[in-house]
């Protein structure tokens, strides 16, 4: 019997949504007196987590940051399952060469100067400074070495080696770093410098042990950094807004559950806030929704819940088709319209002196010149666009034929020709766009997911990795070519995961992936990635298989690139991240 979200949450330890924040004391006993780095460098158990690091710094440095290592873009990360400081050209795995263990560390330094020559400077950096983040060895064998060397073992970590790489003078090694990274943005590289470097002095004051709690608390520490960034009510607002772009049936469920909203009201007030304030919600889902029947009572709300009252017509008709994109045949159409005239008129007769000067008697008169408005953006835009360009100004409605037009349904009482020349000019000028684009990047959703962290995808030979996330039963993908946006979204509610290891089969078709086999089905969306590196001979105990059924749509809200299959590949970083990602997406959302 599958295991609920809340119910998986309990059993590792770590609090529901409803509650997230994780106290480190249940888990270990945070108050046991810290033995000096000798003492403590060759315990194998963690006994307890690091005092001088928050989790928003676990956070930075497991996430990492990008900028260029010798002139190439690249990404820098601190591995915690293997304890090592990787770098990697974009979506690689670290090969063995970048990689160095966190206690051959000494320090980092960062500085920011001018940028170096050919290096531009972007938009985005504010001040056009290039920043230079230096990372230093205690061990001169490292610094020594060349980037094609294979680098000290990362498994070293005995209590002998790590007193003898202490007692090294780090004064006479400061001017050779074993890494330099340089990026265009200071933010993120500096914030990166400064979270590796409190790691670092944590490891020196309270040895070796910290590291390795956070080794093996590493899933509790990302869920405390999102549970501690965002309020309860933030959390559930965002998990809603991702249900409703799943499917809006479960997310209007989800809004009932969680956030209590249950009359046709609240949940009219909730979508329109969603759509004109925070964003999100994907546009086309949101007018399919609205043109069901049973939805009259939540779309009156939301009309209602918009301010209309300092636009003329054509403004308000802009501010409508910003937050949805209206589906269904003409009669949903007509429907959406009468509902908005009757909210526009009620909030025109507040404020009767707006420019252009209307007189509407009633709101028949703001819906046929609603239509007679639509009609004019159709043959000014959408009519031309479908036609070749030397035929469209055939086509182009002049002036006195939309005020002809017009005058058949609304009389010059209502709406005087001044007032239709005014709104000509208006949509001439500016289309009213019915193709929304989400108002909101997916980075800025307060997202609560569901599991979080590095997946390397194989696949025909090759080997990528992306930062995944898990909320609702669909995986983001991000790239490290972009970090505001999903490279791309694989629906999983019908799908199914098992670890690598679980059968021959599994093991065989793996294998496959590794040397280039080709699978005949196709479900899943991915890009063709470059040539990666998987070093660990442990690989398999740390690979997954997510199978689906059937070929799903992908989501407006998303770009799905490239060609479909229905088996995807995975490795996590560890053999337990691997089984909490088989569990999350067998479980379900919540």
């Amino acid at each position: 019997m599958a295991v609920s979200h809340e119910d998986h949450m309990q059993l590792e330890g770590i609090a529901a949504p409803r509650a997230i924040i994780v106290n480190f004391g249940d888990l270990e006993d945070k108050k046991i007196p810290l033995e000096p780095p000798e003492s403590r460098a060759s315990s194998k158990v963690a006994q307890g987590p690091p005092e001088n690091v928050d989790s928003d710094a676990i956070y930075k440095l497991y996430r990492g940051a990008t900028g260029r290592v010798h002139g190439e873009p690249h990404r820098v990360w601190v591995e915690f399952p293997a304890l090592q400081l990787c770098w990697a050209r974009y979506d690689q795995p670290a090969p063995a060469q970048n990689r160095v263990s966190l206690l051959d560390l000494g320090e980092c330094s960062c500085q920011a100067s001018s940028p170096s020559n050919g290096q531009d400077t972007r938009a985005g950096s504010a001040t056009g400074e290039a920043v230079r983040v230096e990372i230093f060895s205690l061990n001169a064998r490292i610094c020594n070495q060349s980037d094609t060397d294979d680098g000290a073992a990362a498994g070293e970590d005995d209590g002998k080696v790590w007193e003898e790489r202490v007692e090294v003078a780090v004064p006479k090694l400061a001017s050779i770093p074993v890494l330099t990274v340089e990026g265009y943005y200071s933010s993120p590289i500096r914030d990166f410098a400064e979270a590796l470097q409190q790691l670092l002095d944590s490891r020196d004051s309270e040895g070796k042990s910290g590291l390795e709690f956070i080794q093996a608390r590493l899933f509790q520490y990302l869920w405390r950094h999102q549970g501690t960034t965002f309020t309860e009510n933030e959390l559930y607002q965002a998990q809603a807004v991702l249900a409703f772009n799943l499917d809006p049936k479960s997310g209007v469920a989800y809004l009932k559950d969680k956030l209590k909203k249950v009359s046709d009201s609240d949940i009219g007030e909730w979508l329109a806030d969603m759509s004109t304030v925070n964003g999100g919600l994907d546009p086309t889902l949101l007018g399919n929704y609205f043109s069901r029947m049973d939805t009259i009572g939540v779309f009156k709300a939301f009309v209602q819940s918009l301010d209309f009252s300092k636009v003329d017509l054509v403004g308000a008709l802009r501010k409508l088709f910003d937050t949805f994109k209206p589906g269904g045949e003409g009669q949903v159409i007509s429907r959406i319209i009468e509902l908005f005239a009757e909210t526009y008129f009620e909030q025109w007769s507040r404020n009767k002196d707006m420019l252009p000067k209307t007189f509407y008697a009633t709101s028949d008169d703001i819906m046929t010149t609603a239509f007679s408005l639509i009609m004019l953006n159709t043959g000014l835009h959408v009519a031309t666009k479908k036609v070749k360009k030397n035929a469209s100004a055939d086509l182009t409605m002049s002036p006195e034929d939309f005020v002809k037009n017009t005058r058949r349904v609304v009389t010059e009482a209502a709406v005087p020709d001044e007032a239709l020349h005014a709104f000509y000019d208006a949509v001439q000028a500016e289309e009213i766009s019915m193709q929304p684009m989400p108002r909101a990047a997916f980075a800025r959703l307060p997202v609560q997911p569901d599991i979080e962290g590095w997946l390397s995808v194989v696949q025909n030979a090759q080997v990528q990795r992306y930062w995944a996330v898990l909320a609702l039963q669909r995986m983001y993908l991000f790239s490290d070519k972009s970090e505001v946006e999903p490279a791309e979204a694989i629906d999983l509610k019908d799908a199914s995961a098992c670890c690598v290891t679980g059968s021959a089969a599994t093991q065989d078709r793996f294998h496959s992936d590794l040397q280039g086999g080709r699978s005949k089905c196709s479900c899943f969306f991915l890009p063709s990635g470059g040539m990666g590196e998987l070093q660990d001979t442990d690989v398999m105990i740390k690979a997954f298989e997510v199978n689906r059924p059937q070929a799903g749509q992908g989501p407006a809200l998303l770009r799905n690139l490239a060609k479909t299959r229905a088996r995807l590949a995975l490795v996590a970083e560890s053999e337990d991240l691997m089984e909490k990602w088989v569990s999350l997406i067998d479980s379900g959302p919540y």
